[in-house]
């Protein structure tokens, strides 16, 4: 039988919930003209890449590299299963990115004109329209249910990494 300690199954079902938060629901979900709703959601943010770097705004290109490892931290906090430094460090980046979208989207709180101006590069077309990304808006402005799992994915890592892994 598998011996699994109480941090490993954090670390796990941490990983899991912060993947699933990025790929398959979204962040939020905006009006971008009358009839027209954006949403924005993990796998958006690298069918944009091409066009962060084209823009050469180094603000830009420095905010969605740390977006991006934002969005795969959830695989930073699977690996920390078996290291708890990567779960910590994955855990930080889904924590981070989570409470910023958490504060724009839901709070409404400006956190400064180039933020919330990069915060748009998670917007792109729905792969399936209504089923990919899943969109569950939470009553809370613009916020839906990808950033309150993203941010409990990174509790749980968190929790996870700072238990540690060992198994006793």
């Amino acid at each position: 039988m598998i011996n699994l300690g109480a941090g490993k199954i954090f670390c796990i079902l941490g990983g899991i919930l912060a993947l699933v938060a990025t790929l398959f629901f979204s962040f939020y979900s905006i009006e971008v003209s009358p009839g027209v709703t954006g949403t924005g959601y993990g796998i958006g943010l690298f069918l944009n890449f091409v066009s962060i770097f084209e823009s050469g705004n180094i603000l830009a290109i420095i905010f969605s590299i740390l977006y991006a490892i934002g969005v795969i931290s959830g695989v930073f906090i699977l690996i920390g299963a078996g290291s708890r430094a990567f779960a910590i460090i994955g855990a930080i980046f889904a924590l981070l990115l989570g409470i910023i979208l958490l504060l724009n989207a839901g709070l409404t709180i400006s956190l400064g004109p180039d933020i919330d101006t990069t915060l748009l590069s998670f917007i792109a077309d729905p792969i399936v329209d209504g089923i990919l990304p899943f969109n569950l808006p939470l009553g809370l402005n613009a916020m839906s249910l990808g950033t309150v799992l993203l941010v409990g994915g990174g509790v749980l890592g968190l929790i996870g990494g700072i238990i540690g892994t060992s198994d006793l």
